[in-house]
């Protein structure tokens, strides 16, 4: 597994039919320290750090208060439930990112002071083409959009940021022996993959400033514009 040191009696303990708890408890600790690490990053920056972006915006757009929004909420309307599900979507997502970032940190080939900002920025190019979804009528509702996809998008960032903090304070990164191709190989992937998710979110921004303003509430079940700005000109 990777970035774990097992103990040297592993063998041992281990050596009838099945490990005993205290061993396996051991053995997942890396797994442990990433998900609890992924758990309060991703409920800091996606829980709490949504919920103080939309309220940023909805001030900025005065306009919007009462808007219908795409998640079938009232923009003004602060609920206890709805802040609680976004903290908890949050949480859960987050544990997926702290797992992620165990396994990916090996091949990130920064300096350890950009490794929050790398990591943010990849997840940004890759999970954030799906958050920026141009079908989303919130983005064609509320204005300033350069203002809106800059919060979202600095939200990864921070998340990024948290994440990698946390996990090497919880579970500091071994040594590793690695061969001459492999990080050329690695950066390769990265790259490639950074350089598509870029591709696709920038053809994104593009649309998303495009069709900026041209709606002014959803439709009831949140599917889609329900009210065109031509309608009411």
């Amino acid at each position: 597994m990777i970035g774990l040191e097992a103990p040297d009696d592993l063998s041992a303990a281990t050596s009838g039919r099945f490990p005993q708890p205290r061993w396996v408890w051991s053995l997942s600790a890396p797994l442990r320290h990433a998900g609890l690490a992924g758990a309060i990053a991703g409920l800091v920056a996606a829980g709490i750090g949504s919920r103080l972006a939309m309220r940023l915006i909805a001030v900025v757009d005065g306009d919007s208060e009462g808007v219908g929004t795409d998640a079938s909420a009232t923009v003004g309307d602060v609920s206890l439930g709805g802040t609680f599900g976004l903290l908890v979507i949050g949480a859960v997502l987050g544990i997926a990112g702290g797992l992620v970032y165990l396994g990916l940190r090996r091949w990130l080939f920064v300096p350890r002071a950009w490794r929050g900002v790398t990591y943010g920025a990849l997840t940004l190019l890759t999970i954030g083409n799906v958050l920026f979804d141009t079908a989303n009528s919130d983005f064609q509702i509320f204005e300033p959009i350069l203002l809106v996809i800059g919060l979202f998008a600095m939200l990864f960032l921070v998340n990024g940021v948290l994440v990698v903090a946390l996990v090497e304070r919880l579970h500091p990164e071994p040594s590793y022996v690695v061969g001459r191709r492999v990080p050329w190989l690695a950066a390769g992937a990265i790259g490639a993959i950074a350089i598509v998710g870029a591709t696709g979110l920038a053809e994104s921004f593009g649309r998303m400033i495009d069709d900026a303003g041209t709606c002014i509430s959803v439709t009831d079940a949140g599917e889609g514009c329900g009210v065109l700005a031509t309608d009411v000109e």
